[in-house]
């Protein structure tokens, strides 16, 4: 594939990834014994996904990637170090599972480390929307990503830290700027049929209160608000903040461990369908939350990427 075609590619160090053990830490409070113990369970019953390749002459040939237990919810997922066709050493290891849940995505950028093993990837959704996302596949995938192509992305997320929101949680503005932007916005809006106009900050700069009411604090109702925040370092965007509307909520087993897993909002932009994540977690902390509960907290987005969109 021409270089020139490769979405941007920004290489970092290795250990600005940050380690996986944090991620293992989810899965289990002894991963020094029971990951290694796993990831033998996994080679007895492996897969070898594809991603993109469509033959094996795609695939990069100085790694494989390697996936398993076959049957099992969690896949332990190894990147191998091969030369000759021979096994070397294990370059990386993580969880991953797959989610129901595809959107469209464009790759506008690449983060990936200078051993080429692992990548962040920035998806552009349409409409304003980006997700940072760990891409699972990256180890095959990378040779085939193509800029302004269109791919059916599958996100799914490790949850470290979940609440629920509490009911009409509000916060009250009191800044006489924010008031005015507030209640501006609010009023050219409300006078263009919810459109924005081409002179919008213009008009906001020029807006002026009509009355006392006008320049009162403002109380803004967070309770039934859908945010996401992806991480501010650069390697680490995939570890997000986010809080969504819960749509969905079932449960898988792994190595005789229970998972809740929750369907949830992660963005909703008004007139717009909503963009939904899968999230697992073992922490029995997090079971009891409902559909149609408004939940937040942090987790660790992944993509999984296996189809261009035609």
């Amino acid at each position: 594939m021409n270089n020139q075609n490769r979405p941007e590619i920004i290489r970092i160090e290795d250990q600005n990834f940050g380690s996986h053990v944090e991620h293992w830490n989810l899965l289990t409070d002894e991963p020094c014994t029971e990951v290694p113990k796993w990831l033998g369970l996994a080679l007895d019953a492996p897969i070898m996904p594809m991603g993109l390749c469509r033959q094996e002459a795609e695939m990069d040939q100085s790694t494989w990637l390697i996936q398993g237990p076959s049957k099992e919810a969690i896949q332990l997922t190894q990147v191998i170090a091969v030369e000759n066709n021979k096994p070397q050493a294990v370059k990386t290891a993580f969880p991953c599972f797959e989610s129901p849940y595809k959107v469209e995505a464009k790759i506008e950028r690449i983060i990936s480390c200078k051993s080429n093993t692992q990548a962040v990837l920035r998806l552009n959704l349409g409409n304003n929307s980006i997700v940072y996302a760990f891409d699972s596949l990256y180890s095959v995938n990378h040779q085939q990503y193509q800029k302004d192509q269109t791919y059916w992305v599958h996100l799914n997320a490790w949850a470290y830290e979940l609440e629920a929101v509490a009911e009409g949680e509000q916060l009250v503005v009191d800044d006489p700027a924010s008031i005015k932007h507030h209640r501006a916005l609010n009023d050219i809006l409300a006078a263009n049929d919810g459109v924005a106009p081409a002179n919008l900050q213009e008009q906001i700069d020029a807006w002026q209160p009509k009355s006392e009411d006008d320049k009162a604090p403002v109380t803004v109702d967070f309770s039934k608000m859908v945010a996401y925040l992806y991480g501010e370092n650069i390697g680490q965007e995939d570890e997000a903040w986010f809080q969504g509307n819960v749509v969905g909520k079932t449960s898988f087993e792994f190595m005789n461990q229970a998972y809740t897993v929750y369907d949830v909002t992660l963005i909703h932009d008004e007139n717009q369908p909503a963009i939904l994540i899968r999230l697992a977690t073992k922490n029995p902390a997090h079971q009891n939350f409902e559909i149609g509960q408004y939940i937040r907290g942090n987790i660790w987005i992944q993509a999984n990427i296996h189809n261009i969109k035609q």
